[in-house]
């Protein structure tokens, strides 16, 4: 049996750098009400989006947290939106994507807005993407131009004396796209580091950062990359089983 939506809402506060949202849906069974909260942030060229899932028994008690959440977004900046803002959004998105010839990953400075810690450095905001350009760096998924173009610094990653995090501030400007990817790297990125349902940033906080006060709190240590390490392995290798 399908749910039916019954609430649906959509609030929006604006940062100087992106846009911070709030998607309310509540949707309903017989014997269930079912509320998801997205978050995220509405950017240049994305919309980023964490999900979060809430069950209900009784539906009323269901539609006063959902008041209760708005009142309390309301009071921190947010404003209700009409939901055709939200639908309009993702077609310009999905248009940009069609035209755009790089596939953007990430960029460390889509983090310095919204939920990132103000009494943070900067390169804070570069360690999680950098930690999976390691693992790029060490399973030798790089273009050759990357390769040629800094081999001595990928030397020292692979030694460990330079950490993925620093590579990916000096050497790509703090920005992981398709163009720095070996085509088996793509295939795989795409799918582990997907915008819709980034299972690399999943495994990072989980792996690293449970205890933290955000993901950005993570120290750039080979000891942590290497608690992260066997995770995105086995990630490697289901992919590479058809599986990810």
């Amino acid at each position: 049996m399908e749910y039916k939506t019954e609430l649906e809402n959509f609030l929006t506060k604006s940062g100087e750098k992106s846009i911070q949202y709030m998607h309310l849906r509540l949707e309903r069974l017989s014997y269930q009400s079912i509320l998801y909260i997205v978050k995220g942030r509405m950017l240049e060229r994305i919309r980023t989006k964490r999900e979060n899932i809430e069950q209900y028994k009784d539906f009323k008690e269901a539609q006063v947290c959902v008041d209760e959440l708005i009142e309390q977004l309301i009071k921190e900046g947010f404003t209700k939106q009409d939901m055709k803002i939200l639908q309009d959004t993702d077609i310009k998105y999905a248009n940009l994507s069609r035209r755009e010839k790089a596939y953007v990953y990430d960029k460390a400075k889509w983090h310095y807005d919204g939920d990132y810690p103000k009494t943070l450095l900067p390169f804070q905001a570069y360690i999680h993407t950098g930690m999976f350009v390691t693992w790029l760096i060490i399973n030798n998924l790089l273009t050759q131009k990357i390769v040629d173009q800094y081999q001595a610094s990928i030397n020292l990653v692979k030694q460990g004396e330079m950490s993925g995090a620093h590579f990916f501030e000096e050497h790509l400007d703090g920005s992981l796209s398709s163009n720095d990817l070996s085509e088996e790297g793509n295939a795989f990125a795409r799918q582990y580091l997907n915008k819709d349902d980034n299972l690399y940033l999943g495994d990072y906080i989980d792996c690293l950062a449970g205890s933290l006060p955000s993901e950005y709190h993570v120290q750039d240590s080979l000891e942590n990359y290497k608690k992260l390490e066997p995770v995105i392995n086995q990630r490697y290798s289901k992919f590479k089983n058809f599986n990810i």
